[in-house]
């Protein structure tokens, strides 16, 4: 078909559907339908979905007044009771009301821009800047962030607060209904002092330690925001966190106002009132020594860490438990977790010769060694397919005939291995377990290990000979120097605590003749040695110095370092305390108990004689042995505490 030919055909359609629409009388408008016309089908549909509807609401109703009640009641007294809000956790102290932990009241700044009205931010951060002591550019790139509450500045004390409330800027003078200006009788515009608006400061709780990080390992540490503690603010949560009677059924309105009155002390609305204390066995100012001398010997020794556990046999009170490498109790979240850990009582070491007091305790015990018994020392022996040999062999060779003194002096593994082997295994097993080796010694703290001890059934003669000087076997710190107290103690075992009032296990492992032998002997094992590094002036010293090989940290063999470490009680004939220092991974050229472990006892112990008037001479004038108390109280030279009391 030719171009013109269609053309033309479309022209005469256009013409056709033209004609049609002028000859075609119009369509009448279709009526609209009727709104009352009734659907039985839209109806059931309607009617299916509030049934829905309506089984839904009755179910969750159900839900709620039956099977969920109790928790949304719960939910609900919490919403309104929120009695914490309204008191401070209870502090801990020392033996002697010393504070150690406190809740501090601190505030933390917020701004609202939307209520600066027409102030300038620049002016307000020009205000704000010096009594924040922040960069005032920083400050105003802060308050013109584009939200409705700006986070400003947190952990402000209340002379803070009261100086950022006491700041005024200047600002001209405006009539309220007219906004004009207002003018003095010489027409210039009145300028007047305003105080900062949109400021708003929120209340909080924060736990302080006035004495830094004294005592940390005991204290631990608290977050109740993530639920996070340790120490005592652990152990003692339910304490420190009991809500004072009336408190409990005080109501508060969504904006933290008291609505029920009438059921609340009126001193409470002045002061805030204070859980209970808890107070501490620990003695401040001995754990300042301790802290510091330890400080000092792990220092002297660059070794890795250290612990000194100063305790009075008598009662398993703990007077003094310092920990390094330490942390601050109020920072916890910036220390690392070698610095968080209590290891003295959450990892085991081998004793060594410090365990050869309980093998000499366990032979006397059980009658197997008398206390003027001899021992044939050959300085070294073959047990099981490994040799033994005493540490001087190389120097000194076989050392013969020797007594227990001699033993304790010099720490003979010979001596020790076969009084070991002399008693039966259940029954050297049983005693040890008596002892509290293998178990936990119960401390009010968390995080405590049990040791390890192997049952008699797997004790070679080999592991039977080497846990008589202090290996085949795993203890804490704290279960060494517990199990030597209960010598101290005339054969009784206290269970060691930190806190006043806690429950004590007590039970007898060994004989009081048993415990006036090893007394003697251990006094007698110092006193006659040629030199001494732990003789304390005015006072007899019954201890053991001990050294031990440290297992690698992947559990087989031994690494090059070595545990140091000492144990003493004093006076030695009516002990009043007792100290186990240990020392980990000392680097000096000699390192052994006696020239690592034993200067620190010494300073320790010298101090704390003269402290608690335990010297002899002191003793026979005021007789403080008494076992009423722990002696007299005097000052301590370079501890700035107050004096203090001491009660059991």
């Amino acid at each position: 078909m030719s171009t013109g030919t269609r053309d033309g055909y479309r022209q005469r359609q256009r013409q056709h559907l033209q004609q049609r629409r002028t000859s075609s009388p119009p369509r009448p408008p279709r009526e609209p339908r009727s709104r009352d016309t009734f659907s039985p089908k839209r109806f059931r549909i309607l009617l299916l979905i509030l049934g829905f509807i309506l089984m839904a609401m009755i179910g969750k109703l159900f839900y709620i007044q039956l099977i969920d009640a109790n928790h949304l009641k719960k939910k609900a007294q919490l919403s309104r009771n929120q009695a914490l809000t309204l008191f401070n956790r209870g502090r801990i102290v020392d033996r002697g009301g010393m504070v150690l932990a406190q809740d501090t009241v601190l505030y933390d700044l917020f701004v609202h821009p939307k209520y600066f009205f027409k102030m300038p931010v620049a002016q307000i951060a020009t205000a704000l800047a010096p009594v924040l002591e922040m960069d005032e550019t920083k400050l105003l790139e802060k308050l013109s962030e584009p939200y409705t509450t700006i986070g400003v500045k947190k952990n402000l004390t209340k002379p803070q607060m009261e100086a950022i409330l006491a700041v005024r800027t200047p600002v001209v003078a405006q009539d309220p209904k007219t906004k004009k200006l207002i003018l003095d009788d010489n027409g210039r515009p009145v300028v007047r002092q305003v105080r900062l608006p949109g400021l708003d400061f929120v209340k909080k709780n924060v736990r302080n330690y006035p004495q830094g990080n004294l005592a940390a390992h005991v204290l631990g540490y608290v977050n109740d925001e993530a639920q996070v503690s340790s120490g005592v603010e652990s152990s003692a949560a339910k304490i420190l966190k009991k809500k004072p009677t009336d408190l409990n059924n005080t109501y508060l309105d969504g904006r933290g106002n008291v609505v029920d009155l009438g059921k609340l002390d009126p001193k409470n609305l002045v002061t805030l009132p204070k859980a209970q204390d808890v107070q501490l066995t620990i003695d401040a100012r001995l754990q300042y020594v301790a802290e510091r001398e330890l400080a000092a010997g792990l220092a002297r020794s660059h070794a890795k860490r250290g612990t000194v556990i100063m305790m009075d046999p008598r009662t398993g009170e703990l007077l003094a438990f310092a920990v390094l490498p330490t942390y601050s109790p109020d920072r916890f979240y910036k220390a690392s977790a070698e610095e968080l850990k209590n290891w003295a009582i959450t990892d085991v070491y081998p004793p060594g010769s410090t365990f050869k007091i309980l093998t000499v305790a366990s032979g006397l015990e059980l009658g197997k060694i008398s206390r003027d018994s001899r021992i044939l020392d050959t300085g070294k022996m073959k047990v099981g397919g490994w040799t033994i040999q005493n540490y001087d062999y190389g120097k000194h060779g076989a050392p013969g005939m020797i007594d227990l003194t001699y033993l304790l002096m010099h720490s003979s593994n010979i001596a020790s291995a076969k009084i070991s082997l002399m008693l039966p295994a259940q029954q050297h097993h049983a005693m040890l377990k008596l002892m509290g080796i293998g178990s936990r010694t119960g401390i009010d703290i968390p995080g405590e290990s049990a040791g390890i001890i192997l049952p008699p059934k797997s004790w070679d003669e080999s592991t039977h000979a080497s846990i008589g000087y202090g290996y085949g076997m795993a203890a804490t710190p704290l279960q060494i120097a517990s199990a030597v107290a209960a010598i101290a103690n005339g054969g009784i075992w206290n269970s060691p605590h930190v806190m006043k009032g806690s429950p004590v296990t007590h039970r007898r492992i060994f004989s009081e003749k048993t415990c006036a032998d090893m007394r003697y002997l251990l006094t007698r094992s110092i006193q006659d040695a040629k030199t001494s590094t732990v003789r304390v002036d005015g006072v007899e010293v019954a201890g053991k110095t001990g050294t031990s090989r440290k297992p690698r940290a992947e559990g087989v063999g031994y690494s090059p370092d070595v545990y140091t470490s000492f144990v003493g009680f004093f006076p030695a004939k009516s002990p009043k305390v007792l100290i186990m220092v240990v020392v980990d991974s000392p680097q000096m050229a000699e390192s052994w108990g006696s020239t690592v472990a034993g200067p620190i006892f010494r300073n320790i112990a010298q101090e704390t004689v003269s402290y608690l008037g335990l010297n002899a001479a002191k003793i026979a004038r005021t007789s403080v042995a008494s076992t009423s108390g722990l002696g007299g109280v005097h000052s301590m030279a370079g501890v700035p505490v107050p004096a203090s009391t001491h009660t059991h």
